[in-house]
């Protein structure tokens, strides 16, 4: 075995069994080269495992660092980063991606209650709520991330030689934020920025490095799985709507 993986820390990184909040973690392991432990907890699970207080804040996702335990998305982004050299060359730098970061979480916690109901989460007009919410929320934030990019000479979020956590946070949550959109196809019309750093990130650097360690130490993001029964049934699970030391009670309908 190779004499740096007998001495690195045993990571594993506990979330459901999709890709959600969980996915840009797992990118950055895989970019960083890092071997983890990839534990997916199925929905119908979690109401128990939240009772048994096995989490911090009760909410995933949750890394533990040979045994020690620590939540929140950006945290252990933030974390990974650090040990891995995916940071930033300097304390500025990593300040300014982490000030991106946080900005784009803000963004995510803006458009939420569009999000949940369009998911299919929670009732409500989806329409209504895409129009009321959604685009108005993109149309204030997009332009922050453009801004960022516009004076960056490599073309990476906080302008570094390299990507950082925030380049690999923002691209992994525009790649299902895309898919949700009903107007995909328009979704980057006015931000060209954005739209090559995500082509970019996404088909080279992330993709190419998440599919070579995937085969090695990671299984693919599958569906979530939840009980069906012969008639409708509730599926009631605590599920972060963004990793806040909150989380939101969302009944599933499933038939």
């Amino acid at each position: 075995m190779n004499e740096a993986l007998e001495t690195m820390p045993h990571y594993k990184l506990t979330y459901f069994d999709l890709r959600g909040r969980g996915e840009p973690i797992r990118m950055m392991f895989a970019i960083a080269g890092v071997p983890f432990e990839d534990k997916r907890v199925q929905l119908q699970d979690w109401e128990a495992m939240a009772k048994s207080k096995a989490t911090p804040f009760d909410a995933l996702p949750m890394l533990e660092v040979d045994g020690v335990k620590f939540a929140q998305t950006l945290a252990i982004l933030r974390y990974i980063a650090r040990e891995t050299g995916f940071a930033g060359p300097d304390n500025l730098t990593a300040a300014k991606a982490d000030a991106l970061a946080d900005q784009y979480a803000d963004f995510v916690m803006a458009f939420m209650p569009w999000h949940i109901v369009n998911a299919g989460y929670a009732p409500g007009d989806k329409d209504v709520l895409y129009d009321s919410t959604y685009v108005p929320t993109k149309a204030k934030h997009f332009p922050y991330f453009e801004a960022a990019l516009k004076m960056s000479t490599t073309g990476w979020y906080a302008d570094t030689p390299e990507l950082t956590h925030v380049d690999v946070f923002i691209a992994a949550s525009l790649e299902w934020l895309k898919r949700m959109d009903k107007n995909g196809d328009k979704f980057f019309d006015g931000f060209p920025l954005m739209e090559a750093h995500y082509k970019k990130s996404l088909t080279n650097k992330i993709d190419s490095c998440w599919n070579e360690a995937e085969s090695d130490f990671l299984r693919p993001s599958q569906t979530a799985k939840v009980p069906r029964g012969e008639t409708r049934c509730s599926v009631l699970i605590r599920c972060l709507v963004l990793d806040t030391a909150s989380y939101s009670l969302i009944k599933l309908h499933v038939v």
